[in-house]
């Protein structure tokens, strides 16, 4: 039960965390579609970082309890995948097929670049 209740601790910081961000980026007009590829890019840069700690973390006493709170419920619901899918379903079905293929390779791109920016920069 202790497992259940830090992952949905860190899930409900996670979610309110994107919701505070993704309402400040809808001033932007300009990047409707970007809002959620950047808070996936900070999520990954995080979620790398997070990995290349483990080994320092592993040595407390409560690795596991932050890997659940901050990896699996915090991370997990900070980065959001059906979202992403839901604009990138929009912009087919309004016929913005360049536009979501690009959204789509940049995410793919960003978030593995991100990610492997925070793994090296966590050794």
């Amino acid at each position: 039960m202790q497992d259940i209740l830090l992952v949905s601790l860190g899930a409900v910081l996670g979610a309110n965390l994107r919701f505070i961000i993704y309402k400040k980026l809808k001033t932007c007009k300009s990047i409707k579609y970007f809002r959620i590829l950047i808070i996936n890019t900070f999520s990954s840069f995080f979620l790398g970082l997070f990995i290349s700690l483990m080994p320092q973390i592993s040595s407390l006493n409560y690795s596991y309890t932050l890997v659940l709170f901050i990896l699996i419920g915090f991370l997990g619901s900070l980065s959001t995948f059906s979202t992403f899918v839901y604009e990138l379903f929009e912009m087919f079905r309004q016929l913005y097929f360049f536009r979501a293929l690009k959204l789509l390779m940049i995410s793919l791109s960003l978030g593995i670049i991100a990610l492997a920016l925070g793994l090296f920069l966590g050794n």
